[in-house]
């Protein structure tokens, strides 16, 4: 049996705030994680993670049927969990060609075969940056995500992979209910636990809609294509909903358009979210907005660390780290990013970089902090485990270990 080891980009902030708290194998932009899509297309085979060492405790308690930082044997193929996983099969195949090597997209490693042990190590990737390159021809093999926000361009294809291992394993009504305004029909897959409230309209004509267990859709919502909705979220009353993945346990109300929202997230009020990648554990209050297009027209630039980064956009929202909460009527500008553990209240637009740990323009005090994850998390019945409260506080500290090896 192959061990597959799927490991983290050496830096990730390009891929921040997102990654602050997550591996980059864990993030959704489509029904599966990309953890999740490859153990189902390698699913013969063992498939591990090399993580992080900061996130490594954390990680092993939420996986642990998945071996975390495990020394690597001499057939071991790693894969670059930032790369969509249908993509694998075909970087895989290239690899077949060498007996050592490594296969590229855009200069990024997707695929390796060192072809001797290799003990876990943070420099471990320059092991795989000495191997021989083979280039993974762009017909068989798509763009390579460099940004966080290149994810959103993920969002068709991975609804259109995901959608057909998703069928496979779920229980979807085999004929929709006479009430519902539908066109595709063949491409809306709801499951027979899901219920769906009267005057409800479904567009599937520019991708398929997936309506998992136990999701609450009410009346007068609209949904158009690429579209899932996650098991036990809920849609609120005239909600308007396209070409957007929401994660398990969200609850949603208002205008959302070309979004990622990750679990344990709510938009329950109206608003505009666009063009925007949510975490998990976000509440943002009545009325927040987003903005997703410049005046101009012309393409966003974003800050982040420091430093001024062109996204290539003429279309993004915010992009917002886990728990951070907004007060009435935020307005958030176009290409606005924000760390963990921020609330957000200003009166007038919020810096378009908002560090993690904001208070309004102050700073959030770290107990409080925690104190407010526990009670949100209680809602859920969760709690927070002693080794995800020591990573909240080493976030606190210094987030340098965070974003690299």
């Amino acid at each position: 049996m192959s061990s597959h080891i799927l490991f983290e980009p050496a830096d990730l902030s390009p891929f921040g705030p997102m990654t602050l708290l997550k591996s980059i194998a864990e993030l959704r932009y489509g029904i599966f994680s990309n953890l999740e899509r490859a153990q189902r297309i390698l699913s013969n085979d063992s498939v591990q993670m090399w993580v992080r060492p900061i996130l490594a405790k954390q990680h092993s308690e939420k996986h642990p049927e998945t071996p975390i930082n495990t020394h690597a044997g001499k057939d071991a193929i790693f894969l670059n969990a930032a790369t969509p996983a249908w993509m694998y099969p075909s970087a895989l195949t290239k690899l077949k060609e060498s007996d050592t090597a490594a296969v590229v997209i855009d200069g990024q490693i997707v695929a390796a075969r060192p072809g001797t042990e290799i003990k876990f190590a943070p420099d471990f990737h320059q092991k795989l940056d000495a191997l021989p390159k083979i280039e993974c021809d762009s017909e068989i093999c798509n763009k390579q995500p460099n940004w966080i926000w290149d994810y959103l361009d993920f969002i068709a294809p991975a609804m259109e992979f995901d959608t057909n291992l998703w069928k496979s394993d779920n229980n979807i009504l085999t004929k929709l209910p006479a009430d519902l305004y539908t066109l595709t029909d063949r491409n809306i897959f709801i499951h027979n636990t899901a219920q769906i409230g009267k005057f409800v309209h479904l567009d599937a004509s520019n991708g398929p809609i997936v309506i998992d267990q136990d999701c609450k859709i009410s009346p007068f919502s609209s949904i158009v294509g690429p579209v899932y909705l996650g098991k036990r979220s809920s849609l609120k009353p005239s909600t308007s909903i396209r070409q957007t993945v929401v994660g398990n346990v969200c609850n949603l109300g208002g205008e959302v358009k070309g979004s990622i929202i990750h679990p344990y997230s709510n938009k329950s009020h109206d608003g505009f979210l666009g063009d925007s990648i949510l975490g998990s554990w976000i509440n943002l209050g009545a009325g927040t907005s987003t903005s997703n297009m410049k005046n101009n027209y012309q393409q966003i630039r974003v800050s982040w660390d420091g430093n001024n980064y062109e996204s290539g956009r003429q279309f993004l929202g915010s992009i917002i780290g886990d728990h951070v909460k907004t007060a009435i009527g935020v307005r958030l500008n176009t290409g606005t990013l924000i760390g963990a553990f921020c609330n957000v209240f200003q009166a007038d637009f919020p810096p378009r970089a908002i560090p993690s740990f904001s208070w309004g323009n102050g700073t959030h005090e770290l107990e409080k902090a925690i104190q407010t994850a526990e009670l949100m998390m209680k809602r859920r019945a969760l709690t927070l485990s002693e080794a995800q409260i020591q990573l909240i506080k080493d976030l606190a500290e210094d987030h340098a270990r965070f974003i690299r090896f």
